[in-house]
């Protein structure tokens, strides 16, 4: 079977040409990220102008993710040291030192000295990942005193996190200029740094409309505050993203293999992609080979039941971009065959992200887009459909479907090019644009139909699924389902929901009735 969790690649220094491009997708890359922390403008510009016309040649729909920097704080320029070593400085266990602006002569300058004011005595700051822990002892005029709790080598510009620390959610100077950006090149998802709540994200959403866009936002999960308010960040974005790099940090590590199953299963909840990053396969970035610790992570992330793993040092700045991508994608094809073995001798046990009985009649969901598509999960594991076709204006509808982990094959069928690049993002989702203008239920069977043969994805005699909202051009929430079988004209009919369809009985509407 094909592989259903998807992967997401960062492109860099070792990726940014078109040769090297075309051997990741030919690996299996399934979206591509931008880290806009680094780089000029003019780069990810290029960057963007390559991916689309190198999809457009190899006849594939591949979704571009910017990822936003956010209110990251970091170290300035130290004194001392050698400028080819990125001016490093050694802090010993006890020693006391001071943080400040670099006109304020301190022992370690920071670039953003205003979120200095936010600490107060008895907090962490954490240096490099947590590598060299300070503590704070007094706030001063311009600066603050602090004592080294965990010593070691810090360098100009590495990272600081303040796990205990109430701090403002800023959306800077730079994050409106790479808004602006991100509109302006047609991005297909936003990643949203250090949000700790539905605010935050709303925040954003008003700078891309200010900027003439609208683009899904991936919420990124790493401070403490946001799991506190996972719920409602949950509702309020488009995508998750388990950050673990930076969430490792802010809060207990010891938490964070289980934070990732919470994170997961919310967003399986709410029927929204969800994606692991951080680590998953970095030893590739020198080695040929990952570790067997690597190779399980990679694993236990597909069957908790992620969407998506994203690959960042590994693609952007590694020795072996393609090889992580194959060896990625072997291991997600291990996993989920294992899942698919499990479920199938237990189902009531079945795996997170695996196919499993869909949900029993006091379990099913009120709303009638999710009803339609738990329901079309359900028909297909009783007659044995292998398609479940979702002709979706937003995309909406696959993501729903996808939620239940079918057996079935996904298909996004859309008229809408941007809807097609973003349905890939999302677990066992294929992506079928519409050759020909759909607008009653006989165009969606007919195109539907056509394209499938051509594509060989079926033959004639097959059933497939296919769920739509009715009428069209009202664009309504999915509402329709219809048992079609391949090659014949009367299929087994519509299974319509009147409150929505506006239909008094479960027919399908006279005008496009099927015998």
């Amino acid at each position: 079977m094909e592989r259903r969790a998807k992967i997401v690649a960062t492109l860099g220094p070792a990726t940014s040409g078109e040769q090297a491009l075309r051997a990741l997708l030919h690996a299996g890359v399934d979206v591509v990220r931008l880290n806009l922390s680094h780089g000029s403008d003019e780069e990810h510009r290029r960057r963007c102008e390559l991916v689309r016309r190198v999809a457009g040649e190899e006849g594939i729909h591949l979704p571009v993710m910017l990822d936003l920097m956010g209110p990251r704080y970091r170290l300035g320029d130290l004194a001392g040291g050698q400028r080819g070593q990125r001016w490093q400085r050694s802090l010993r266990a006890g020693e006391e030192v001071s943080l400040g602006a670099a006109s304020a002569g301190v022992g370690l300058p920071v670039d953003a000295p205003h979120f200095l004011d936010h600490l107060t005595p008895g907090e962490r700051v954490l240096i490099d990942g947590g590598l060299v822990e300070l503590r704070v002892e007094a706030i001063e005029s311009g600066r603050v005193r602090a004592r080294v709790v965990h010593g070691g080598v810090v360098a100009a510009r590495k990272g600081i996190n303040l796990p205990d620390s109430a701090l403002p959610f800023e959306i800077s100077a730079k994050d409106r200029d790479d808004i602006a950006f991100a509109v302006a090149v047609g991005a297909d998802y936003l990643a949203a740094s250090y949000v700790g709540e539905a605010a935050h994200l709303a925040a954003l959403r008003r700078e891309v409309e200010a900027a003439g866009g609208s683009i899904p936002l991936v919420a990124k999960l790493e401070r403490a505050s946001a799991i506190e308010h996972l719920d409602e960040i949950t509702a309020a974005a488009d995508a998750l993203m388990v950050a673990r790099g930076d969430l490792g940090v802010e809060v207990a590590l010891a938490t964070v293999p289980v934070l990732q199953k919470k994170i997961i299963a919310a967003a399986r909840r709410a029927g929204k992609p969800v994606i692991v990053a951080t680590q998953m396969l970095e030893s590739m970035i020198e080695q040929p080979r990952p570790t067997r610790a690597e190779a399980t992570d990679v694993a236990n992330a597909v069957l908790d039941g992620a969407d998506a793993l994203m690959l960042s040092g590994e693609t952007a700045v590694g020795r072996f971009p393609v090889e992580v991508i194959t060896t990625m994608a072997g291991i997600i094809q291990e996993a989920e065959a294992y899942a698919r073995a499990s479920s199938a001798a237990n189902p009531a046990a079945a795996l997170p992200g695996s196919p499993g009985p869909p949900p029993r009649q006091g379990e099913l969901p009120l709303e009638v887009p999710d009803l339609v598509s738990a329901a079309a999960v359900h028909a297909a594991s009783q007659l044995g459909v292998s398609l479940i076709v979702a002709f979706s204006l937003g995309g909406s509808t696959a993501r729903l479907v996808a939620r239940y982990r079918p057996a079935a094959s996904i298909i996004a069928f859309t008229p809408d090019p941007r809807v097609a690049r973003q349905a890939q993002l999302v677990w066992g989702v294929r992506r079928l644009l519409a050759s020909d203008p759909v607008v009653t239920l006989d165009d969606v069977v007919r195109v539907v139909e056509r394209q499938l043969l051509g594509a060989g994805l079926v033959r004639p005699g097959d059933r497939i699924l296919i769920l739509m909202g009715h009428p069209i051009r009202d664009r309504p929430p999915t509402n329709l389902m219809r048992v079609h079988r391949i090659g014949r004209p009367a299929g087994d009919g519509w299974a319509a929901f009147p409150e929505v369809a506006g239909e008094g009985s479960s027919a399908a509407p006279p005008q496009d009735r099927h015998p």
